[in-house]
């Protein structure tokens, strides 16, 4: 066996790798501030935390997804044999650059939800 991956590739695996660890610190870190700022708000403000909650638990969930996307083509890689067709070489390229699409549209949706909930902390602190 032989992974047919060029170093860029395998370099991005490893950038999402981190990428990964690092959103799922985060996440983590925005949900004690949640858990702090639920002790002193009110009911009103007890709805928007709600709401980022929920958008936190979508978040972790397409984290998660990602994960296991990364995971598995990894390991597809990792299994290609040296006498491998060009299509499946075709078809292992659509998946890798399929995530990366999967990963860019994350951290679109994360910076979207870092600003918003950044508003509300700094104003609700």
């Amino acid at each position: 066996m032989q992974i047919l991956e060029t170093p860029p590739q395998q370099a991005e695996h490893f950038e999402w790798l981190n990428a990964i660890e690092f959103y799922a610190n985060y996440l983590d870190i925005v949900e004690e501030r949640m858990n702090l700022l639920s002790v002193k708000q009110s009911r009103s403000h007890q709805l928007q935390l709600d709401y980022f909650r929920e958008q936190m638990h979508l978040l972790r969930q397409e984290l998660y997804t990602l994960s296991e996307y990364v995971g598995q083509h990894i390991e597809e890689i990792q299994l290609v044999p040296v006498e491998e067709n060009r299509l499946e070489m075709d078809l292992q390229f659509i998946h890798h650059s399929g995530l990366r699409e999967g990963f860019d549209r994350f951290e679109n949706l994360v910076n979207a939800f870092r600003n918003q909930f950044n508003d509300f902390y700094v104003k609700n602190l």
